[in-house]
């Protein structure tokens, strides 16, 4: 394990940046998975192939963000789905191919905003239908004729069908919620893609977090700037962290409690750049004089700011 010592001639910043670029990382981040080694950012998942930031799937390949999925291929932001293939943002669906925002679907293609329906094809907007051709009810054998026989003329009337159509935003089953695909919510303020969260402000891709700022792709409570992992309890300024409490400005950390500016621990309590505390006391207080320093610093809590010098020259962030 790389340790830093804290350097009195540099910053805090600067002893942290020389922490993260002389710590290896890993390249895949996986939790309880199986027979899945080219994924990455997935938990709990079974003989699946290049997902990324997916949980509790099985026999999927090449999604992303798709969570308690079964014979997925790429989708995108879905949930409890199976047998579906180049689905967004779809939710309880079984057997559909190329929906978008749909929910409680089987057996659709090429379907927009349609909840309930069965058999259908080119719809947009429908609520417990079944055997529609673009929004037109047809028998079922003449359903069955035309879905063999889908060309390019088809997907030109469904694009027509789609824009003459009005979009509504997908803020479902949530109170006081600003932003777009959040479901289950409360007090959630410009969040986007956000399930089962409460009282937030400015995140996206968040799964189950409560009481939180500026956090993506994640599952916290009392976060601030964290992105990656999940299941952290009052952790600020964190990248990738799973099962940490109580932890700022660290890494790629594990089960850790009581952290500050680490990378790559696993099961460590007061730390400080990797390196232990005798004590509690010594942490608590070395951990305050380092926030009076980051207070006096113009740029506290930009963590991107300790990559911004020549040797990143021309990178935006």
């Amino acid at each position: 394990m790389i340790q830093i010592r804290y350097d009195l001639s540099m910053s805090f910043l600067q002893d942290y940046k020389k922490l993260l670029l002389e710590t290896p990382k890993l390249a895949l981040t996986q939790w309880f998975c199986e027979n899945s080694d080219f994924t990455s950012h997935t938990n709990h998942s079974k003989d699946c192939f290049l997902t990324r930031g997916c949980g509790w799937q099985r026999d999927c390949y090449y999604n992303y963000w798709v969570y308690h999925g079964e014979d997925v291929v790429d989708c995108s932001y879905c949930e409890k789905c199976e047998l579906c293939y180049e689905c967004t943002d779809c939710a309880r669906c079984y057997g559909c191919d190329f929906c978008q925002d749909c929910k409680d679907c089987r057996d659709c293609a090429l379907c927009y905003d349609c909840t309930g329906c069965e058999d259908c094809f080119g719809c947009v907007g429908l609520v417990r239908s079944q055997y529609r051709i673009f929004n037109e009810q047809v028998s079922k054998e003449e359903y069955e004729k035309f879905v063999g026989q889908v060309d390019e003329d088809s997907l030109r009337r469904f694009e027509e069908l789609k824009l003459g159509m009005p979009h509504r935003d997908f803020v479902l089953k949530s109170e006081n919620c600003i932003g777009n695909h959040i479901e289950n919510s409360q007090r959630c303020y410009w969040g986007f893609d956000m399930v089962r969260s409460r009282d937030c402000m400015y995140c996206f891709n968040s799964y189950e977090v409560v009481d939180c700022v500026d956090c993506s792709f994640n599952k916290v409570e009392l976060g601030y700037e964290c992105i990656g992992g999940g299941w952290n309890f009052n952790c600020d300024y964190g990248c990738f962290l799973a099962n940490c409490t109580d932890c700022q400005f660290c890494y790629q950390c594990q089960d850790c409690k009581n952290c500050f500016g680490c990378d790559g621990l696993h099961h460590k309590e007061y730390h400080i750049l990797n390196e232990p505390c005798s004590s509690k006391e010594e942490y608590e207080r070395r951990v305050a004089e380092i926030w009076k320093e980051l207070r006096e610093d113009p740029e506290v809590g930009n963590l991107m700011s300790v990559f911004e010098d020549e040797e990143f020259e021309g990178i935006e962030h």
